[in-house]
Formats: structure tokens, C-alpha cells, sequence
């Protein structure tokens, strides 16, 4: 006779109670199962708590100490935040290099040593090893777990020096490579500075002259050699005017003698007045030079003179020549007279020779003014250019000593620090394993294991089991059931079956903790 599988419950209103009272009777029937799986997880789980070895946990607190001395005052050279150098000193401090070495310096785990290899027990310190970091930064701890509760206060404290010179070695790099950069630099800038100053040096002394500072000096003699030309001509030009006069009063008896020698009679009515204005011409040459506004004036009044004096002579008849008169007797010449026109005819020759060497000078000062403004262009880029460097090697100097003094400040323990708040004490009683609650866990999933299990068997269990069951199988009321019965010797084997069971359930669950537990240890997962 077949039977029809429960269905599982839905709600708990009309049919769903049916369900859960059926759901009852399932696990009332089928309570030894429940009793048996709850037994042997219970028992399980019992042996494997208890065969746990006893976990010690030691932890130390390092202060992040700040800086001593305002940041105003002396700036660090350490660039990277703290968040960042300490997980960088972390990976380093937990490296597998650091830990072997650290194993072997303080004889660790020596029950281990041939049994376990060293990667399997630098494994076992890096999952060990927890590092917390309190909020803002302001502190962090470093906690370790382990067996042996000297060992994991040593390993521990051991973690926390590492820490602390790692911290140490890292600032210190960084402030020396940040120093070498500087005298790089430094040394670098000072040569190409030098560089500039020699190129400065170099048109400076090979160009005297040329310089912008020599301007002014070439304008002042170029105004001083114009004023000396102007007046050698002025000179010149008095004493020509003298000559002419003294040898008219030599001949005053005969008309006026030409200068050049022409020895005809001058009738021109502008003679006195271009002799004026050549006098003030070159008394405003010697004054102000040839580019004035009154000179140009002067000079194009006496080109105009000039101009109508030619017209003059050009409508005028023929001059008549003159008559010479020779003396008769070389008694009649006048040696005062003689001896004036010689030292007329000296001065000439000797201002006409000096305005040669005077217009040198002007033009050399004249060229050296028009190259004035190329060096000037010259030395203001190599200007621009040392002044630049000038101020790059000061900024650098200034960052070299801002350096130095950061430097100073480690070397002072006055900088940014790790410090041991509370170091690593051995614990006196061990943090875990928790045996309650590992012993709780087992008895629940025994239970629901149980449960499931019970549910399991009586779903694959088609027999008919009960009046409901077979009202809904053969569709037809159901009179009367009749309870299965057992005598007194079958309720007695029933018993003693069970509680062999149960005995058999825990030993079997018992031992299998125990594999467990030798098989997790080996493992090196406890």
C-alpha cells in the first residue's frame, strides 16, 4: 500500500496546523534519529573544542607622536602620508625575509622545527599578525595570536621594534635622497651660474668700450671733441679774417686783396654780413653741434647769403684787376706786420692739423655709441638668464637648509615618531578557543541535521502510517486504527538498542573529532 508524501507547511491557519501537528508526529516518530544525529554532532563537536589548543593573543598600542616643532617653523621633507608609509612599512615588515629572519634570531616555534616548513610557519605569523589602526591615525595596534604565550608577547614586541625601525630607516631615506636631489641641483645650478658669470666677465673685460655703462662716457666726450673741432675751426676761421685784414692795411693803397690769391677788388654788398653769421654759426656749432635747430637756421640764412652774393657778382660787370705795386726796395716791408702773418699762417697749420686726430675721435666714439645697443641686447639675455639661475640656486639653498634643519629635528627625536604606548605583556589566560559556543553550534546542527534527516526518511517511508494518511489513499471513511503494540521484552530490546545506538553514535562521532582535530593540527590550520 502506497502513501502519499507530506507536503511542507505553509501558514499555520486551517490545514497549515494539520501540517505542523503532522510535522510533529513525523519527529515524534522519528525521534531516535533526532536523538542519534544530535548525539554524534553534539559529541563531535565536544571532542574537537576540546582537543583545540588553547589560543593566547598579546597585542601593544604604538603612539603615532607629531611633530614637536610647528610645521610653520621647520617644514618635513617627508612627503608621503602616514597612511601610506605604514602600509608600505607593513608589506615590508611582514615579508617573508623579515620573518624567517626574525624566527631564527629568537628561536620561534622550536616543537615545529623538521616537522613544519618555513614557508608553512611564516604563513602561520602573517595570518597570526592583525594590524588595527586607530581613528585619525593617532595610534595603531599590532596584535598576535598564537599557542604560546611567550611567543606571542615576543613575537608580538618583536613586531612592533620592526615597526618602529622600519619608520625610522624610511623617514631617513627619504631625507637623504631629498638631500642629494638638493646638492644635486645645487652643484649643478652653481656651474651653470659660474658659466654665466664668466661669459659676463669675459664681454665685459673684452669690450670695455661697447658697454652700456661707457654711453653716457662716449657722450660726453663726443660733445667735448665737437666743441674742440668747432672751436680749431673757429680758430681757423679768425685767424684767415685776421690775415685778410692785415694785409689789406699792407696794400691800402690798392684795392682789396682776394684771399686766394685772385688779386681783384671785392664789391659784394653781403661780405659783412656772411662774416657775421659764419662767426655765430660756428660759435653755435661749438655750443650745441650740427643737428640744433638754431644751427640748421643759421646755416640755411648763410647759404641764402651766399646764394645772393653769386647772383650779385654774376649781374655785376667784370672786376677790374688790380695793380700791384711792387716795392721797389725789399726796405719797404714792415717786419711787425711780416712776423703777425706768420704766426697766423702757424696757427693755421697747426689747428688744421688738429682737426684731424679730433674728427678720429668723434668717429671712433660715434661707431663705439652705435654698438652700444648690441651689447646691451647681448648682456640683458645673459642678465635675464644669470639673474634666473641666480634665483633657482637661492630657492634650492633655501630648501638644502630647510632640509638640514628636518634632518636635525630626527636626529633630535623631535620629528613625527613611533612610540611604544603599551608594549606587548604575556597573557595569563588564553582568548579562545571559545569551547562553549564551538559545543552550542554542534548541538544545533545536530538538531536540524536530525530533524532534516527524520523528515527525509519518512518522505522516502511509503507505508500508512496513520487514519489520515489512509482516508486520503483509499478515498473512504475510516472506522477505527488500531495502535501498534509491543510487549514488555520488545519495549526492553527497543531500549537497549537505542542506547547501544547512542553509544556507538557518540564513539564513532568522537573519534571522528578526534581525526579531525589531528588532521586540522597537521594541517596547520589550528
Amino acid at each position: 500500500m502506497s502513501a502519499t508524501q507530506p507536503a511542507l507547511p505553509g501558514s499555520l491557519d486551517g490545514g497549515g496546523v494539520q501540517e505542523f501537528r503532522h510535522y510533529l508526529d513525523v519527529i515524534r516518530r522519528r525521534k531516535a534519529v533526532v536523538i542519534l544525529m544530535t548525539i554524534g554532532f553534539s559529541c563531535c563537536a565536544a571532542v574537537i573544542a576540546h582537543r583545540l589548543p588553547d589560543v593566547y593573543r598579546s597585542q601593544t598600542v604604538i603612539l603615532v607622536d607629531a611633530q614637536q616643532v610647528p610645521s610653520s617653523y621647520v617644514q618635513s621633507t617627508v612627503s608621503t602620508s602616514l597612511q601610506d608609509r605604514l602600509a608600505t612599512i607593513q608589506q615590508q615588515v611582514m615579508s617573508p625575509t623579515r620573518l624567517k629572519n626574525m624566527i631564527e634570531k629568537n628561536g620561534l616555534f622550536p616543537e615545529l622545527r623538521g616537522k613544519v616548513s618555513e614557508e608553512a610557519l611564516i604563513q602561520r605569523i602573517q595570518k597570526s599578525t592583525s594590524v588595527d589602526v586607530a581613528g585619525h591615525f593617532s595610534s595603531f595596534r599590532i596584535a598576535y595570536q598564537g599557542d604560546s604565550p611567550k611567543e606571542v608577547s615576543l613575537i608580538a614586541n618583536q613586531l612592533a621594534d620592526t615597526f618602529i625601525t622600519e619608520n625610522v630607516d624610511a623617514r631617513q631615506k627619504e631625507f637623504y635622497g631629498t638631500a642629494e636631489f638638493l646638492d644635486n641641483e645645487l652643484q649643478e645650478t652653481k656651474s651653470q651660474l659660474e658659466s654665466k658669470e664668466q661669459q659676463l666677465q669675459a664681454i665685459k673685460s673684452t669690450n670695455l668700450n661697447d658697454l652700456p655703462e661707457s654711453k653716457q662716457f662716449h657722450l660726453e666726450a663726443l660733445n667735448n671733441l665737437r666743441t674742440q673741432l668747432a672751436a680749431s675751426e673757429d680758430r681757423v676761421r679768425q685767424a684767415k679774417q685776421d690775415k685778410i685784414m692785415i694785409e689789406a692795411m699792407t696794400n691800402t693803397n690798392h684795392p682789396t686783396v682776394d684771399v686766394d690769391g685772385g688779386g681783384t677788388t671785392s664789391t659784394s654788398p653781403y661780405a659783412s654780413q656772411i662774416e657775421k653769421l659764419e662767426a655765430h654759426l660756428a660759435e653755435l656749432r661749438s655750443q650745441y653741434g650740427p643737428n640744433f635747430p638754431d644751427v640748421r637756421k643759421a646755416q640755411a640764412d648763410l647759404d641764402r647769403l651766399k646764394k645772393k652774393e653769386a647772383a650779385t657778382q654774376r649781374e655785376a660787370p667784370a672786376p677790374v684787376q688790380a695793380e700791384v705795386v711792387v716795392a721797389p726796395s725789399p726796405s719797404t716791408k714792415n717786419p711787425v706786420i711780416a712776423a703777425q702773418l706768420e704766426k697766423l699762417n702757424q696757427e693755421i697749420d697747426e689747428q688744421t692739423k688738429l682737426q684731424g686726430p679730433l674728427q678720429q675721435q668723434i668717429d671712433f666714439h660715434v661707431s663705439k655709441l652705435a654698438r652700444v645697443p648690441i651689447f646691451e641686447q647681448q648682456i640683458a639675455g645673459l642678465m635675464r638668464d644669470y639673474d634666473s639661475l641666480r634665483s633657482h640656486y637661492q630657492s634650492l639653498l633655501d630648501k638644502k637648509l630647510s632640509a638640514q634643519m628636518a634632518s636635525e629635528l630626527e636626529i633630535r627625536q623631535k620629528g613625527e615618531r613611533f612610540v611604544i604606548l603599551d608594549p606587548a605583556p604575556i597573557p595569563d589566560r588564553p582568548s579562545g578557543p571559545n569551547r562553549v559556543l564551538i559545543g552550542f553550534a554542534g548541538l544545533m546542527m545536530g538538531l536540524v541535521g536530525g530533524v532534516g534527516l527524520a523528515i527525509a526518511i519518512e518522505m522516502m517511508d511509503q507505508t500508512v502510517r496513520s487514519e489520515h494518511e489512509a482516508t486520503e489513499l483509499l478515498k473512504l471513511p475510516v472506522l477505527a486504527g488500531i495502535p501498534q503494540m509491543y510487549t514488555a521484552a520488545e519495549v526492553r530490546s527497543r531500549r537497549i538498542g537505542f542506547v547501544l545506538a547512542a553509544i556507538l553514535t557518540a564513539s564513532f562521532a568522537s573519534g571522528l573529532g578526534v581525526l579531525i582535530s589531528v588532521v586540522t593540527r597537521k594541517a596547520g590550520l589550528f
